[in-house]
């Protein structure tokens, strides 16, 4: 493990702390993977560099190939305008042409020598031969050359007189002059030439632009002619058999192809280049003469080393110049180096690869550490068996583990005291099922062996809640309890364990609190029940005031009779007698049912407390709650927490709610497969709303708008007057009860009341006082 004193000032201290515990083999991956990493970004960089150099590479190689065919169309530019001299200035020809000469020299570096070479008859071959003799009587005549392989114009024995021919074309003007040395190429027949001939031909059909083949020049450089024939008049003559015969001469511009070729110094310094001829080429001229192989070659002065050479490529072109005449092509590579990886390129591989290892080493850390951590965690569970056996020692329920053979291995104080055995250590040892009998109250089907059931499922398994045990005295002993697996490290299952408690002090708390909440609950249905009753009666009451107008019109109609008899001069008074009795009688029908709907119910005031709908919806659904399961209806409950209070009376609005779960169960009986009773509650905004919704039959469209009114039932035994009651209590509190049909069925009644204020809190206030 590696060792330090102190940490260096670049690492968290955290870090260093958690370095110093990672194994020897952690730092030697840890190297392994910076020397892959390492390589891999390397390789990743010279391979964006190597692609940008190609890039650069392509685009320096099309601007070589368009310098070329820039510089032979400033060839062709400096032969048109030597034309023109020759043409229209032929007293100051010469003069001219020098200067002209001069200047394209001096731009251009890869000019040669230009001229105007004429157009010598038979005839006239005499007298020009003799104009052109030296000043110390050196003879001059018009020559050829007999070309050798290697055409260096040098050897004397190659030249001869020319031979008697119609036309001749002597090479006699050469602009800026030549070197002494190149003078004895001087009366060179061009026009039967066997390197020229054939181009000047064709110059002097064509009166365009020709270029030769390439030749060696005399200081043995590759050189290059362009010519162009010189007509009598202003333009050549449209014959072509005419034209050869209408020429004065041609105008002659030789380059030197090294000027004309070498690229620039930045490029020159860069790249190796080679002008070759193009072997496919269909172009003019296309066939290879003995020396034109190979016109220029370019070597780059920068070396490469081995390494870079075996690891880098070497790129590689091959271009074809695009001048028709001009039957070669530039064939341009690059040797790459290093040089062409940013500085930048491995200090950012040497960063990243160093953070990857770095984390790598840092999770290595982390994982031995957790190894340690873990084997000490065991280590302390180990040691705080102990413990657990003082507390299974104390606790009051009682333990029991055995194991895959059902053997005791271990029972607590609790579990020898609930047993019945003084001595815990003589239990160890025998069968479970030996020393715990566990018996069930009036069980309806046999029942499983719980220690061979948590066995084979290898699960928890639960006690029944009729279990119990019978003690020493007969006497029965309920318990509650669970039997659990138990595995050993290697998770293989090595026995349970059984704890089980006495649930008689339990069981006389929870009789207790059922009895206490029965008593409530009836305490509750009493209540409900009597305001119901009120309830009725106020709708009963205003349901039947039409039978108590009846009486009360009746005795109106019999005391006017009566007074009307009373005013008339000789009144009946039996008859009188007898309205008056009959008034009685009515007066005494009314009273008999102020009477009936007094010993209905006791009067009592409404009590309008802040209220919450849903503990208004709980009571009723608990007192319903027998009901909703013996028709097996599934209550959906979507009640939502957090509402706003409303104010109203609690035992009136849970009657509402009961109500409608009622009128709802009875509109599901013999749904198939089942009823389905939705209980929702929330606040839209405005209202808080209570929705019960059914899959029953619904209500019937005609009597949708009825259902509301006294006495009117959709059910033969019902006295009409549940929903109106309802109606009028949701009013009372300034809400509303609507009813709709469901479009998948059954019927919806909607309760909306407004939520608590403080403006209704002080008007419901004096609504109860007065």
């Amino acid at each position: 493990m590696f060792q330090a004193a102190s940490p260096p000032r670049f690492l968290p201290l955290s870090h260093w702390r958690l370095l110093r515990q990672a194994p020897a083999r952690a730092w030697v991956a840890a190297g392994l993977l910076w020397l892959v990493l390492f390589g891999a970004f390397m390789g990743l960089f010279l391979s964006i560099a190597v692609d940008r150099q190609r890039q650069s590479f392509e685009e320096a190689t099309r601007t070589m190939k368009t310098t070329i065919e820039s510089r032979l169309k400033v060839c062709e530019m400096l032969v048109f305008g030597l034309s023109e001299i020759v043409g229209y200035h032929p007293t100051v020809r010469e003069e001219r042409i020098r200067e002209y000469a001069l200047e394209a020299s001096r731009r251009y570096g890869f000019v040669y020598t230009l001229g105007y070479q004429p157009r010598i008859t038979l005839e006239e071959r005499p007298l020009f031969e003799a104009a052109q003799a030296g000043p110390d009587g050196e003879a001059f005549s018009i020559r050829d050359y007999l070309h050798d392989e290697t055409h260096h114009w040098h050897n004397p024995l190659g030249w001869t007189r020319a031979g008697i021919r119609a036309v001749y074309l002597p090479w006699m003007m050469a602009e800026p002059p030549l070197p002494r040395a190149a003078r004895a190429m001087h009366g060179l027949d061009l026009l039967h030439d066997t390197l020229t001939g054939p181009t000047v031909t064709r110059a002097l059909k064509s009166s365009e632009i020709e270029v030769t083949p390439t030749f060696r020049l005399m200081n043995n450089q590759h050189g290059l002619g362009y010519v162009r024939a010189i007509y009598r008049g202003e333009t050549a003559p449209s014959d072509p058999a005419i034209r050869s015969n209408d020429a004065l001469g041609i105008v002659t511009l030789v380059v030197k192809l090294p000027g004309l070729l070498h690229p620039t110094e930045d490029k020159a310094r860069q790249y190796d280049m080679a002008v070759t001829r193009y072997e496919g080429s269909p172009r003019r001229e296309a066939r290879p003469n003995r020396y034109d192989q190979l016109v220029y070659e370019s070597r780059a002065p920068v070396h490469r080393t081995t390494l870079e050479r075996w690891l880098l490529p070497r790129l590689e072109t091959r271009v074809l110049v695009d001048v028709p005449y001009f039957p070669y092509e530039l064939a341009v590579s690059q040797q790459l180096g290093f040089s062409v990886l940013s500085p930048v390129g491995p200090w950012l591989a040497m960063g990243l690869s160093t953070l990857i290892s770095y984390f790598a080493l840092l999770v290595s850390a982390l994982h031995a550490r957790h190894r340690r951590l873990r084997q000490r965690a065991t280590d302390n569970l180990y040691l705080e068996r102990g413990n657990a056996t003082v507390i299974l020692q104390a606790i009051s329920d009682a333990v029991i583990t055995f194991d895959n053979d059902f053997i005791v291995q271990y029972l607590n104080p609790a579990a020898a005291r609930l047993l019945g055995h003084p001595f815990p250590q003589r239990a160890v040892g025998q069968p479970v099922g030996k020393l715990v009998v566990i018996h069930y109250d009036l069980p309806r089907q046999a029942m499983a062996d719980p220690f061979t059931e948590c066995l084979q499922r290898r699960s928890e398994v639960g006690l029944a809640e009729n279990s119990f045990l019978i003690l020493d005295g007969g006497q029965k002993l309920h318990i509650e309890g669970t039997v659990s697996p138990l595995f050993d490290r290697g998770q293989q299952m090595v026995g349970a364990v059984l704890t089980f408690r006495d649930t008689a002090p339990v069981r006389r708390r929870m009789l207790e609190a059922l009895e206490a909440s029965e008593r409530r609950l009836r305490q509750h249905e009493v209540e409900l029940a009597r305001v119901a009753r009120i309830n009725s009666m106020g709708e009963m009451a205003s349901g039947i005031a039409h039978e108590i107008n009846q009486p009360l019109s009746a005795i109106m109609s019999y005391c006017e009779a009566s007074l009307s008899l009373l005013e008339e001069d000789e009144p009946d008074l039996e008859m009188i007698g007898r309205a008056l009795r009959s008034a009685v009688s009515q007066a005494d029908r009314a009273g008999q049912i102020i009477h009936r709907l007094r010993e209905f119910v006791a009067r009592k005031t409404q009590q309008f407390v802040p209220v919450d709908v849903n503990h208004v919806v709980g009571n009723a659904l608990i007192l319903t709650e027998h009901d909703l399961r013996a028709q097996g209806v599934e209550v959906i409950d979507r009640t939502r927490t957090g509402l706003p209070l409303v104010y109203a009376d609690t035992i009136q609005l849970e009657q509402v709610v009961l109500n409608l779960i009622r009128n709802a169960l009875d509109a599901m009986q013999g749904v198939y497969p089942y009823g389905r009773l939705q209980v929702e509650t929330g606040f839209n905004g405005e209202r808080v709303f209570i929705r019960v919704r059914d899959n029953g039959s619904g209500i019937p469209p005609e009597e949708v708008c009825r259902i509301f009114d006294p006495f009117f039932s959709t059910k033969a035994t019902g006295m009409g007057l549940g929903l109106t009651i309802s109606q009028t209590i949701i009013e009372s509190v300034g809400g509303t009860l609507k009813v709709s049909n469901n479009p998948e069925g059954g019927a919806e009644f909607s309760v909306e009341l407004p939520p608590l204020k403080t403006s209704t809190f002080v008007h419901t206030q004096e609504f109860t006082a007065s």
